[in-house]
């Protein structure tokens, strides 16, 4: 009998280390993907900024004339 306890003792602990890798492995994805999106959103708004800019009058680059 205590081996059997013991071999269940084993499968719950082995478990809920399996539980805690998975929730810790989803969360770095999430971050990730995270991320991604942040840095996606960022670079479009410097785009916007950008254009924003460039369409005021006065801000416009000087043409170079040959």
């Amino acid at each position: 009998m205590e081996s059997f306890w013991g071999s269940v003792n084993l499968m719950l602990f082995v478990y809920a280390l399996a539980a805690v890798v998975s929730f810790a492995v989803a969360w770095i994805i999430k971050l990730i993907f995270a991320g991604i999106r942040l840095q996606g959103t960022l670079s479009g708004a410097r785009a916007e900024a950008k254009a924003k800019s460039a369409s005021e009058p006065g801000n416009a680059p000087l043409e170079r004339k040959a």
